[in-house]
């Protein structure tokens, strides 16, 4: 009677059927929280509606702001975070040593909370507002009829879960069956030149070029093939699982990406037992950070443009970048990459599968399968300068540095047989070549049909 008397807030009229009701309706929301305040456990409350507007907000410096203050709010205060937030759940002790925290941990701890107000105060909050009618004829209705479902729901709710079941296993199977397939390096190949096959499938495909309309168009073969002989290749796009927009280049990067993560994670595995076992030393600090710069390298800070080369955000790239500054050395770091990475990798995987189980069907039914081309070989169509008897240095992302020497090469005229030698200076590609493109040749010389 005192709270209802010291709250200045209206009461609903309405009875809550759950606690989502009332983190939805404002009205009962104030309400709720004037009766947590009289009970001293406000505070809980206050982080639910704090992650709430987190996971609301768009833009990434509010939301960055958003999480340093629940930071310093709810976990750099007197008490500690469990006698705060209410709650025990393990969880919090692994936030509270880390200043770097992600979304999708306050998530995560959003729901253990939610789930201990429930448990704790809702109940009471609950038996201040009488009772509906319609849940009064709810129970009537349920003392008069018998406790025992009847035959068709029962069938039912079996017949949907053993659906789910058989979701889940076979999930399960195709994710085992994806790893063992990953550990042989021929098989590993052929899903890697089909990822190069899907780039050219326009059907699905799109570029992102810079156009007024705001469409996106599909690649055409002559953008293709310029961009293959400047040495420059095109970003192709597609939308996956409805909504999401990934770039098709990418996905081979993020194969590779999802193993280097995965390597780090068991050496911070490792890293754990040998510090048990009080056998940690100071080579396996290194070895983690090697490990970490070589990753940043490579895929989220690159030297050949665009710098982030896997389909992750910004966000969640800026939020390694700033944890591998800080010098965190934990599982927690590559979690949201992870989380990102992992549903394109297992899209391409059941497109691999399916496409690899028809083309077997066709060719045991001694049927052609129509295979897409795979990216054309690029031939040399360089537009040599007039640089005489002059060597040319050249560069470009595709082939590295080529060292154009210039080579006398005598050819024959056939014409009005004639028996004179004509002879030409000719650019002729050096060895000298850095990072080339597998499946070329480090030297070969251009021959010319005149």
């Amino acid at each position: 009677m005192s709270f209802l008397r010291k709250a200045l807030v209206r009461k609903p009229s309405m009875r809550p059927r759950n606690l989502t009701e009332v983190l939805l309706n404002t009205q009962h929301l104030e309400f709720f929280r004037e009766f947590l305040k009289e009970r001293k456990a406000e505070i809980p409350l206050q982080f639910l509606i704090a992650v709430q507007k987190i996971s609301i907000e768009t833009n990434e410096k509010i939301c960055k702001s958003l999480i340093e203050n629940i930071i310093k709010t709810f976990f750099q205060g007197q008490l500690s975070p469990e006698e705060m937030l209410q709650c025990d759940a393990p969880i919090i002790k692994e936030i509270t040593p880390t200043r770097h925290v992600t979304t999708t941990t306050l998530l995560i701890l959003q729901g253990y909370i939610m789930k201990s107000i429930e448990e704790k105060w809702f109940k009471d909050y609950q038996d201040l507002f009488p009772p509906r009618p319609e849940e009064v004829e709810v129970q009537s209705e349920v003392q008069i009829s018998s406790r025992k479902p009847s035959k068709i729901v029962s069938t039912y709710l079996q017949e949907s879960q053993k659906k789910g079941w058989l979701r889940m296993i076979s999930f399960i199977r195709s994710f085992c069956k994806y790893r063992r397939f990953m550990l042989n390096p021929n098989k590993r190949q052929e899903f890697e030149d089909y990822l190069h096959q899907e780039m050219q499938n326009s059907k699905e495909n799109f570029t992102t070029p810079h156009n007024t309309s705001g469409r996106s168009a599909p690649p055409s073969a002559s953008v293709r093939s310029t961009d293959q002989e400047n040495g420059d290749t095109t970003l192709v796009k597609r939308r996956i699982y409805g909504h999401r927009i990934i770039t098709v280049n990418f996905v081979i990067n993020d194969l590779y990406f999802f193993s280097e993560m995965e390597k780090f994670n068991n050496l911070v595995s490792s890293a754990h037992v040998l510090q048990v076992n009080r056998a940690y030393n100071e080579n396996d600090v290194i070895l983690m950070r090697s490990k970490m710069n070589i990753i940043q390298k490579l895929f989220l800070n690159s030297d050949i443009p665009p710098k982030l080369r896997v389909n992750v955000s910004e966000s969640q790239k800026d939020a390694i970048l700033a944890a591998i500054t800080e010098g965190y050395l934990d599982r927690s770091i590559f979690h949201g990459a992870i989380m990102s990475v992992f549903p394109v990798i297992m899209y391409f995987w059941k497109r691999f599968c399916f496409w690899k189980v028809t083309r077997s069907y066709l060719q045991y039914r001694g049927k052609k399968f129509k295979d897409r081309k795979s990216p054309p070989k690029s031939t040399e169509k360089y537009p040599f300068s007039s640089g005489g008897d002059n060597a040319i240095l050249r560069f470009t992302l595709l082939r590295g540095i080529e060292w154009l020497q210039p080579q006398r090469e005598a050819i024959s005229s056939v014409q009005n047989s004639s028996s004179s030698n004509l002879t030409q200076p000719r650019l002729v590609v050096s060895a000298m070549q850095l990072h080339p493109v597998q499946g070329q040749k480090l030297s070969y010389t251009k021959k010319e049909k005149k």
